[in-house]
């Protein structure tokens, strides 16, 4: 799914650009604001990043000794906590906090270009995620520019310290422990191996997102135990830096993308801590041995355990059955937890189903594939989505609280011929057949019935 793999994929505290490098934003305030948010602010615009032309970014102090020193120990006291052995020496690449903004944003944009970007749009929009006018590029742009504290990098294997004169402060330690047990990660498990990667991304974006909800929880669950290590004093500094910090920009995502962010952090760490729990960080080190290949894994560790793996559902090329003016924009796989975000965390807010109920209807969920279709001559966007489900009970139970979301955002529907339909500025058409539903969208009923054509168990 080229959305996931560009921006849906990255999260608060390990922002990845192109999903590929792990690194940490003012993560921990938008922790706490994550925790108590109202998120009433989907959709809102966002005003474009802007920077004079003329400047240029400070060059980071020559790191002390007493810097490299502290680095060393937290190193040490990593390897002891996590129990991982280094293979090699981690470099550190020492940045100054405007290198470091500019260095992301740089790779930002020659890791993307504004056509993804606008198809991206076109995608999330269709799904009823977003606005349709939302400049999603310049909100992550400004998210990027002005949260990113260091990072490690997979592909050059550096450890970005943003580097500042004088000894590290206890946000700064952590921080660095934090990306030091990504690195440790990295030398045993290669992570890019694993499908952490923007290839990876593009691939198999679910086995992405369980990877990274592993390395995450790993990194979470270790920056708990570096944390227990403070003394009360550094404990006090943590938290004075942490409740300094600005979170404004994520009062201004969507609220799927807030959700989003969060669940490599949340899910993730309670996923690891299961297995923590039952054996220590050797029971965890099993894990990374057989990871899980999807969010229905991180969300119900159970099925990962159970060897239950996602159904691969095929995406039929629409091109000629389009006709033409039309272009393939997006094809991948939602997963159970973009399930649920398109249930729950739509822009439209009447239209979201109660948690709970969007959890339940998402959680029989046993594959799906998706494509999208623009036309940019007209603006017009054809997407399909198929869901295989666990049982025909769990399919029921999806194509009830389907009804349910289509009727509150798109109005009342038309049943005719075994088949339920919502217009408003286009044609949503749903269907259901045994363990199977679908969900095509499309400008009018002609081209319904075309798709349609290719699904003949559906007709």
């Amino acid at each position: 799914m080229s959305s996931r793999g560009i921006f849906i994929g990255v999260g608060i505290g390990l922002i990845a650009l192109c999903a590929c490098v792990l690194a940490l934003l003012v993560g921990a305030g938008a922790v706490a604001y994550y925790s108590t948010a109202t998120r009433s602010f989907a959709g809102r615009q966002t005003p474009t990043a802007t920077r004079d032309p003329a400047w240029t970014p400070q060059p980071a102090p020559t790191p002390g000794p007493t810097q490299i020193a502290q680095m060393d120990a937290i190193a040490a006291q990593v390897i002891t906590l996590r129990g991982l052995q280094p293979a090699g020496d981690v470099e550190r690449k020492f940045l100054s906090v405007d290198e470091v903004r500019q260095r992301t944003l740089d790779d930002f944009k020659e890791d993307t270009t504004p056509e993804e970007w606008e198809n991206d749009r076109h995608t999330l929009a269709a799904l009823g995620l977003i606005q349709p006018d939302l400049d999603l590029y310049n909100l992550l742009l400004r998210l990027y520019s002005e949260s990113v504290l260091g990072f490690y990098d997979p592909d050059t294997k550096e450890l970005v310290v943003v580097s500042q004169a004088g000894q590290l402060n206890a946000f700064e330690q952590v921080t660095f422990a934090h990306e030091y047990n990504h690195a440790l990660q990295d030398q045993n498990y290669d992570v890019r191996r694993m499908g952490f990667s923007e290839e990876g991304w593009e691939t198999d974006s679910e086995k992405a997102a369980a990877v990274q909800a592993l390395l995450e929880g790993d990194s979470y669950l270790l920056d708990e135990q570096y944390q227990a290590t403070l003394t009360p004093a550094q404990r006090r500094e943590y938290a004075d830096i942490e409740n300094s910090f600005d979170v404004s920009i994520y009062r201004e995502l969507p609220d799927y993308l807030l959700q989003d962010f969060f669940f490599p952090i949340e899910h993730g760490l309670n996923f690891v801590r299961r297995y923590y729990d039952k054996g220590g960080w050797a029971r965890v080190d099993e894990v990374w041995r057989d990871p899980p290949v999807s969010t229905e894994h991180i969300l119900h560790p159970e099925r990962y355990e159970a060897g239950d793996r996602p159904l691969v559902v095929a995406r039929p090329a629409l091109t000629d059955t389009l006709g033409a003016g039309w272009q393939q924009i997006d094809a991948g796989v939602m997963g159970e937890w973009y399930t649920y975000l398109i249930l729950a965390y739509g822009e439209k807010r009447a239209a979201r189903l109660a948690d709970r109920a969007a959890y339940e209807a998402a959680e029989g969920w046993g594959g799906d594939g998706y494509v999208a279709y623009y036309n940019r001559a007209t603006g017009q966007t054809v997407q399909v989505i198929e869901w295989r489900w666990d049982t025909p009970e769990d399919a029921d139970q999806f194509a009830q609280a389907f009804d349910e979301y289509a009727d509150r955002r798109f109005g009342r529907a038309q049943s005719a011929r075994g088949r339920t339909c919502w217009a408003d500025d286009k044609l949503n058409c749903f269907f259901a057949a045994g363990q199977r539903t679908l969900w095509l969208m499309a400008p009018d009923q002609a081209t319904i019935e075309a798709v349609l054509r290719q699904y003949p168990e559906f007709e």
